[in-house]
């Protein structure tokens, strides 16, 4: 694989400003402190309110790799939604509530290519556009038959290079008008033609909130990540860039110094910066020279709870075992340092906000993607209360 195009992408740019932080040793600032009410941490109300909210918005839930051809199928979940993506013959994207009409039990698990998918239970068997194709014993359902049922579908669409789909049936999806600007420069990294490493579960009793700030600020490296991520990333040190409710950060590598007073040509920006993107309202994109990762942040059943799928994708092919490995490698290090650091400390957060003895947070004026990120949610409850 080639050098990318990735003209939409002003990496230079995040490189000059990266540096002159990096030279004036501080970051890109937030105008104010953010005082963030500890409740809307642990308030139930609130956390209902949340999880409707993310029910109305377009989510992302993988990479259009995992299905690489007609015939090929993948299951996922989403807000506690069970998911089965398809491409059927005519190469189309689809999505389904995998639940056979039946007796709702899953039509299938995992990923593959097939004709026909046959639920485990009772084999009653689907075509991946849908239809009910198979029933054995089907004399014992023929006014079902009669109606004809498929199985639910959703809106989905493929776009920069990514799954899409809508949890509620019937609506329509608009995902290029949700990424808005940040669209372009989405599909200019064509990570969804990257090759799929695998994916993983966390579940955290953390608030899904908590999760999300992990990733909107490096000010924690140099202390929670002291033996990992600090040993290659600077702390403290952000250029940030918000799109709408969508934000984009840019964290400076350690070895960014090496490139002062470097010809700009020869920077090669990929090898100095990790570039996060916060996609509104909770998907986490990581991207390095090596690898694209997705963070899938979800509410869980109560709001000290949160379910994180995280998946990775590499931009070389994997074509043999020990490339495979390399990346299976660089995958489990970065989801144990995640689930082991970041969220591991986060629990301890959550317990203390549930004790109600300190009435809010401090976002601080260098953590401005948290900042962004709170002060958005908020605005889209108020804009969705007020619309009810």
């Amino acid at each position: 694989m080639g050098d990318l195009d990735l003209s939409p992408v002003d990496l230079d740019g995040a490189m000059r400003r990266a540096l002159k932080l990096v030279e004036q040793r501080t970051t890109d600032l937030a105008l104010t402190e953010r005082h963030e009410p500890a409740a809307h941490y642990v308030d139930p109300e609130r956390f209902q309110a949340e999880r409707a909210l993310l029910r109305h918005c377009p989510q992302l839930v993988g990479y259009a790799s995992e299905l690489p051809r007609p015939g090929s199928f993948v299951t996922k979940e989403a807000m506690g939604v069970p998911l089965l993506l398809t491409r059927a013959s005519d190469g189309r994207l689809r999505a389904f509530i995998n639940i056979c009409r039946h007796r709702q039990a899953p039509v299938v698990d995992g990923c593959g290519v097939a004709k026909r998918l046959a639920c485990p239970y009772h084999a009653w068997t689907y075509d991946l556009e849908g239809n009910l194709t198979g029933v054995p014993g089907e004399e014992g359902f023929e006014q079902t038959r009669a109606a004809s049922p498929r199985l639910t579908e959703l809106p989905a669409q493929e776009y920069a290079g990514f799954l899409w789909v809508g949890l509620r049936p019937g609506t329509q999806l608009d995902v290029e008008s949700h990424l808005g600007e940040l669209g372009p420069e989405l599909r200019a990294w064509d990570i969804g033609g990257w090759s799929p490493v695998g994916e993983k579960r966390l579940d955290a009793d953390i608030n899904w909130k908590l999760a999300l700030d992990t990733f909107a600020e490096n000010y924690h490296f140099a202390t929670v990540h002291r033996t990992t991520f600090a040993t290659v990333a600077l702390s403290n040190c952000t250029v940030f860039d918000s799109y709408g409710r969508h934000h984009r950060l840019a964290f400076p590598l350690r070895a960014i110094e090496e490139a002062a007073g470097v010809p700009e040509t020869q920077w090669r920006p990929l090898d100095r910066l990790v570039v996060i993107y916060a996609l509104w309202p909770n998907i986490v994109l990581s991207v390095t020279s090596g690898n694209g990762e997705i963070f899938r942040i979800y509410p869980g059943e109560r709001p000290g709870t949160s379910v994180t799928f995280h998946q990775n994708a590499w931009r070389q092919p994997l074509t043999s075992d020990e490339a495979r490995a390399g990346a299976e490698a660089v995958f489990d290090y970065a989801h144990h340092t995640v689930r082991d650091e970041d969220y591991a400390l986060a629990t301890k957060l959550q317990r203390n906000l549930e004790t109600g003895l300190s009435e809010f947070l401090v976002f601080g004026r260098n953590e401005p993607g948290v900042q962004h990120r709170a002060a958005v949610l908020t605005e889209a409850l108020e804009e969705s209360a007020h619309r009810n």
